[in-house]
């Protein structure tokens, strides 16, 4: 009953053959029910007669065009065997709709109009199944089906006459269903012979097209090939290229390449005794060697051809000639090893050189790291044709320190140089690098009149004292290097464990304050006051974020914030400072903003103004109450993605002030580029604006800037009475300090804060009294 599935050739064939029969057994099906309703037609009921061979009719002529459309139309295998599933469905549909009508006539008919009920459905059967003689399954579903109705029928009349046709209809079913299934077999066998006939006579024609093709393609190889017949040595094979790549070089052969067919392969070699043992054995091949012939260099690759049994026909030969690869490879070579843009060492050769010298018994050897200052801000602000040719200056100031053979400088990558010192005496190796630093940092004269000025920092570890394993070294020139940077740039420093601590415990602080913001546990948000100068009233909230950890106490934020942006954790910090931020000016009542600091790190990247959509959304906080402050600093990278990320957030209505003005990178071009709300002035001008004349100068620029602007300057750091006197006169519009608030937690922090200090306190007074046990109350009275 199951359809052939797994043969796709089979069901394709059951269903063409199909697609020619089962038109004419529906139309036998329905001009043999017209017949016997027409016999019926004033004997039985209209809708037996008229209606019910109607729906017959129209169902089997929706079928019947279904397969007339069939015809030659190549199936898929899949469209096949839902047809084949189809027929079957069918099948037993028509199995039962036939004989449950004409039997439904039965009653109404006299014994011969009863005996053409039997006679129908006998020829019905018949005409079916031999229409259906290449699908077994419909065979066997309409033959088992219309003789149980047939015999079950006709053997509950009684009558004999009938009984004795029912018996005959079982023998004559019995018989058709052997020819037909007979003939099934045999159609699937020929399918099948026919579809391995086709396989076989395509394996042929694939096998005969290789043959074809492989002759063509080594006669058309972009390589010279030729075969030797391993007996006599004698050239019987020479392919149209090898004629055409050896009539190059023909004058440097003894023989011309129109007359290498037939040759003896010993006219390519002065000693012919090794090539031709070499050539005789099978179990010396694969072979591939160079030969150095004149100006040319050629490439020649021996392998065996075996026959179908394995057994060895004779050598083929692939000749080419490489000159140009050569000199490529050796360029290659050069490429791997040196800098292309400076010409100078690359990593990989600095390495290899650095390890071959810690190597040599005794070896003293002194390693620099050098990374340029303020090279990134060129190279982003200037393009990158200018940055390349300052990296070839620097390349160029490098080697002219550097000429002592002892000395290797190399481009580790981007904005970073090494120098490798053979003889790394540890009060050379300082010297060395105080050198390089007042090189580097002079101005660089480059094209089209442009003068820049960078500087450099350098990291200095010498070998043994500070390790004598590469990785070692490199590793701690590295935490030099991060030192002298860490230093205010422009410096070296030379490494020391002391260093490695400190980096040690960087990485340490890292992990407790990735645990602390995974688990919001020590993390507070305090806010201080900036207050209108005229009424007096507070305009607004700086959010500032505390730290505070059980083991250290609280951390400073200018020591966890440079982590954080070190580490990749500052956006989530600024998103957990925003929420926070957001949600407790909620609360405020008095309607002042809240102003929240946004790094560096957070700009440019296309997440902030859904950051701050999400926490005004979820806090319900109004987006005019929210300001979002940043530094010049953040806008030296990538200006276009920066100002942009700014320009969304003061869409949805938020604030944006520009903080820390006339530090650092202090431009008007910034002012311009972007409408800062407000500006806030350092605090530091602000602090010497008392004393200092040009401080008080500086205060007094900005403030005006700002009221031609329309902008509002706040200035920070106002500790004292004067210096609130000060910047009142200077015309500043807010004022932010100690004067006015310290820092202070959210109402719902506030016990937990008090706690802390609470506990901080009674830490302290356990600690003297400690102390004071330890050394004594006279002593304590000396020290005071």
């Amino acid at each position: 009953m199951a359809l052939p599935s797994d043969n796709p050739d089979l069901v394709k064939a059951q269903c063409t053959a199909l697609s020619s029969l089962i038109p004419l057994m529906y139309f036998i099906l329905v001009a043999s029910s017209w017949v016997l309703a027409i016999d019926y037609l004033h004997a039985a009921p209209l809708w037996l007669t008229v209606y019910c061979p109607l729906v017959l009719t129209i169902i089997c002529a929706v079928r019947l065009t279904v397969w007339w459309r069939k015809r030659g139309v190549v199936l898929t295998t899949e469209t096949a065997i839902h047809e084949l599933r189809r027929t079957n469905r069918m099948a037993g549909i028509l199995a039962v709709g036939f004989p449950a009508w004409a039997l439904a006539l039965f009653p109404y008919g006299d014994a011969f109009a009863q005996s053409y009920v039997a006679f129908f459905l006998a020829i019905s059967v018949i005409g079916c199944v031999f229409c259906l003689t290449h699908l077994r399954s419909a065979v066997l579903i309409i033959t088992a089906v219309v003789t149980t109705i047939f015999v079950g029928f006709f053997a509950l009349t009684e009558n004999p006459t009938f009984i004795a046709m029912a018996v005959n209809f079982i023998l004559v079913m019995a018989a058709v269903l052997v020819v037909v299934l007979m003939q099934s077999r045999d159609f699937n066998r020929l399918v099948v012979a026919q579809a391995e006939a086709m396989a076989l006579i395509a394996e042929n024609q694939r096998k005969q097209q290789e043959q074809y093709r492989l002759l063509r393609m080594i006669d058309d190889m972009p390589v010279a090939v030729m075969t030797v017949d391993p007996a006599t040595f004698n050239i019987n094979y020479v392919n149209e290229t090898s004629k055409q790549t050896l009539s190059r070089i023909e004058g440097l052969l003894p023989i011309k390449a129109d007359e290498l067919l037939g040759a003896s392969i010993d006219i390519f070699h002065r000693h012919p005794e090794h090539q031709r043992r070499l050539l005789s054995n099978p179990g010396n091949l694969p072979h591939r060697a160079r030969i150095k012939l004149g100006p040319e260099m050629l490439d020649l690759q021996i392998s065996a051809v075996n026959a179908t049994d394995g057994s060895y026909i004779g050598p083929m030969l692939t000749w080419s000639i490489v000159t140009q690869q050569v000199e490529a490879e050796n360029r290659i070579r050069e490429l791997a090893h040196y800098d292309t843009l400076t010409g100078l060492a690359n990593r990989t050769t600095f390495r290899e050189q650095l390890e071959l010298s810690l190597a040599k018994p005794g070896s003293r050897v002194g390693l620099l790291f050098i990374d340029l200052d303020g090279f990134k801000i060129v190279n982003d602000s200037m393009g990158h044709l200018v940055g390349d040719a300052l990296l070839k200056q620097v390349a160029n100031r490098l080697r002219d320190e550097c000429r002592q053979p002892s000395l290797m400088v190399g481009r580790l990558g981007g904005d970073e140089f090494g120098i490798l010192m053979e003889e790394g005496d540890p009060d050379a190796a300082p010297a060395l690098a105080g050198r390089l630093v007042d090189a580097l940092v002079a101005p660089y004269h480059l094209e089209l009149d442009r003068r820049v000025q960078i500087g450099a920092s350098i990291g200095i570890a010498v070998a043994p004292l500070h390790g004598n394993d590469a990785e070692i070294l490199l590793s701690r020139a590295d935490i030099a290097l991060y030192a002298a940077k860490a230093a205010g740039k422009g410096t070296s420093r030379m490494f020391s464990p002391e260093l490695e601590l400190r980096i040690q415990e960087r990485v340490r602080l890292e992990g407790k304050l990735r645990v602390a913001l995974e688990e919001e546990n020590g993390l507070f948000v305090f806010y201080q006051p900036i207050v209108d100068i005229q009424t007096g009233r507070i305009t607004a909230r700086e959010a500032l974020l505390r730290w505070y950890n059980p083991q250290r106490g609280w951390i400073s934020p200018g020591e966890f914030i440079p982590v954080a942006e070190g580490s990749g954790l500052i956006d989530k910090l600024g998103l957990f400072v925003l929420n926070r931020a957001c949600r407790d000016a909620a609360e405020w009542t008095d309607g002042a903003r809240v102003a929240v600091n946004v790094s560096p790190g957070q700009l440019g990247k296309g997440t902030l103004a859904p950051a701050i959509l999400t926490a005004l959304v979820e806090s319900g906080l109004s987006p005019g109450r929210l300001e979002i402050e940043v530094t010049e600093s953040a806008l030296l990278n990538d200006v276009l993605d920066c100002i942009a990320d700014l320009r969304q957030a003061r869409d949805m209505g938020v604030r944006v002030a520009l903080d820390d003005f006339g530090t650092g990178f202090s431009s008007l071009a910034h002012l311009r580029a972007f409408p800062f709300d407000k500006i806030k002035i350092d605090g530091s001008f602000v602090r010497d604006a008392v004393k200092r004349p040009d401080c008080a100068a500086v205060v007094k620029v900005v403030a005006d800037l700002g009221k031609r602007l329309g902008v509002t300057t706040v200035a920070e750091g106002v500790e004292t009475q004067a210096h609130l006197e000060r910047v009142t006169e200077e015309g500043c519009s807010e004022v932010q300090g100690y004067l006015f608030g310290r820092p202070a937690p959210s109402e719902r922090d506030a016990p937990i804060v008090a706690e802390i200090q609470r506990q901080l306190a009674e830490k302290a007074a356990r600690d003297e009294s400690s102390y004071i046990a330890a050394v004594g109350p006279s002593a304590m009275m000396g020290q005071r």
